[in-house]
């Protein structure tokens, strides 16, 4: 389930035209000389200093795999970290910790969607979310059976949990309340 890649990815590309490579810049990069100035420091914390507040387990599912990665891509950076669960064949959670130097950006449309279903009760599967660490919007698709949750963390961090197989916004919540957020705010 590539959704909340899929999501990201778009969310960055609405937010930066223009953003990625192409066969110009690529053979521009190509021909740049080896021996450049040096390199900048990336302005996101190393992948695997995320890593740490992916879940280590989640009670009835095995952990199947755990990825990292830290890139420049032009001016925009990016480190992100992910760790997926399954349960059987048909249950899948997996969590995603972000940082970007579009955060700024990406922020503002998590504020704004929040703010947006603030009118939803609780008791609404969608109600957003307004935690002392972190903001977020809840989305839910019954025909897929998949739902996500995708929070601001620290004003910072997007913490992105994704569900397949279960008939709520439930599991994503749960498993966004276990996450040591007031922690990964403090993290710079």
């Amino acid at each position: 389930m590539h959704e909340i890649k899929s999501h990201l990815v778009l969310l960055l590309l609405a937010v930066s035209p223009g953003l990625g490579c192409s066969e110009d810049s690529r053979a521009k990069a190509a021909e740049a000389p080896v021996a450049a100035a040096p390199v900048a420091p990336l302005p996101c914390v190393y992948f695997k200093e995320l890593a740490p507040f992916l879940p280590e387990s989640l009670d009835g599912f095995t952990h199947t795999g755990t990825e990292g990665s830290t890139g420049k891509y032009g001016e925009v950076s990016i480190s992100e970290a992910e760790r997926t669960f399954t349960r059987g064949e048909d249950r899948e959670v997996k969590v995603r910790i972000v940082d970007t130097t579009l955060g700024v950006k990406i922020a503002k449309s998590i504020r704004a969607a929040a703010q947006e279903a603030k009118r939803r009760p609780e008791s609404d599967p969608t109600a957003p979310i307004f935690w002392d660490a972190a903001v977020g919007f809840v989305r839910y698709d019954p025909s897929e059976a998949t739902a996500e949750a995708n929070l601001l963390v620290g004003d910072r961090y997007v913490v992105a949990v994704t569900s397949r197989g279960f008939p709520g916004t439930v599991e994503v919540r749960r498993v966004a309340r276990g996450i040591d957020l007031a922690g990964l705010a403090r993290l710079r």
